[in-house]
């Protein structure tokens, strides 16, 4: 099939679905991370009364200010409605919610099918490999069925394109940003793929934990490419819409460190605008900014406007985290540089890290 009939697929599975009234009672199943990560965006078209997930220790908590019930519980609400939030689990959801003859849909099947003119407009941007990519891999996530999206899968992720690949050796004039740093395997890719000639590193990472490794590979990255050590900044802070200290949780081994308003289990971490950081230091050029952080994407390319507005930089943006994404953050930077070229690329054998890569074509 071709990239048309695979996305004319995504709206017949979407419009096939049942979603929520206006007077049932929305209740999001699975209070993991990536149930959190999309909670803020579908507060904002319907109020979401509690999460629900078979995980006992969460149950009884509160989450994000919202309630976490058992699967039992869902009974006591006769209104009740379930949105589904895991791809990777919602084939045993979905039988487990049929036997309780309890109603629900795939959260971002009903996210899609609310938001079908947005991800047409997307779709239409989309140079012609990233169409079949973009359609691909939402129809795996509408469907809750991750076995296609191996089809899709590309290697090394942030370098898979030309333009992305050894762009320092060829007159890229600017630093580069890295938000999610996490324990420095981007930065080192980045001296790799630049053979040392990137000016100037940003390195963003707010977990303590993941910060002291970052700080130990560069020393150590420094002394095997001889690099003066002010061109790997590290920062021990957070990217996000506007300066300030927030609140976090140190993620585990397969979610990283989430900013939360969940104050009974946090942490607090300083998060910083791009725009506002890079004012305090003269306002260099910057090359490329590459984002991974769990969902804050949105946030931190409304904290980078200006910069991107200025510079007109490569961007390297995951939108895995939130369906949400998938629409909201290509017509947000379309609208900030409308001169952007728009692909899309997936690095992974299931739903997670699909990344979306802009940059601006050299004139023929």
């Amino acid at each position: 099939m071709n990239a048309a009939q695979i996305f004319e697929m995504v709206r017949t599975v979407t419009e096939q679905i049942t979603i929520p009234e206006e007077n049932d009672t929305v209740i999001l199943f699975g209070a993991g991370g990536l149930g959190v990560m999309s909670l803020s965006a579908l507060q904002a078209e319907h109020k979401v009364t509690a999460f629900c997930d078979n995980d006992k220790n969460k149950v009884g908590t509160m989450i994000e200010g919202v309630p976490c019930i058992s699967p039992a519980q869902l009974l006591d609400y006769p209104k009740a409605f379930v949105l589904i939030g895991s791809v990777k689990h919602y084939s045993s959801i979905h039988q487990q919610l049929s036997q309780m003859e309890i109603r629900h849909c795939s959260l971002d099947a009903y996210i899609v099918q609310k938001h079908w003119a947005e991800f047409e407009s997307v779709f239409d941007i989309l140079d012609d490999d990233a169409k079949k990519i973009y359609a691909g891999i939402l129809l795996c996530r509408v469907s809750g069925d991750n076995s296609e999206a191996e089809k899709y899968f590309c290697g090394n992720p942030y370098f898979s394109l030309p333009k992305f690949n050894y762009l320092f050796q060829y007159g890229a004039g600017g630093g580069f940003i890295d938000c999610g740093a996490f324990v420095g395997d981007t930065v080192e890719e980045m001296i790799k793929h630049s053979l040392g000639s990137v000016p100037v590193i940003y390195a963003f990472e707010p977990n303590d934990r993941n910060y002291a490794a970052l700080r130990k590979r560069v020393s150590f990255l420094c002394d095997i490419w001889a690099l003066e050590p002010e061109r790997i900044i590290c920062e021990n802070a957070g990217v996000g819409m506007k300066s300030a200290a927030l609140s976090f949780i140190a993620g585990d081994q397969y979610i990283g460190t989430q900013i939360t308003h969940n104050l009974d289990t946090a942490g607090n971490v300083r998060v910083v605008s791009i725009d506002e950081y890079l004012k305090e230091k003269g306002n260099p050029t910057i090359a490329l900014i590459k984002a991974d952080i769990e969902s804050y994407e949105w946030d931190m390319l409304h904290g980078a406007k200006e910069t991107i507005q200025r510079c007109k930089p490569k961007l390297a943006i995951c939108i895995y985290h939130s369906v949400y994404d998938f629409f909201r953050i290509p017509l947000y930077l379309k609208k900030l540089v409308p001169e952007y070229h728009f692909t899309v690329r997936h690095h992974s054998l299931a739903d997670e890290e699909t990344m979306l890569y802009c940059f601006i074509s050299e004139k023929k």
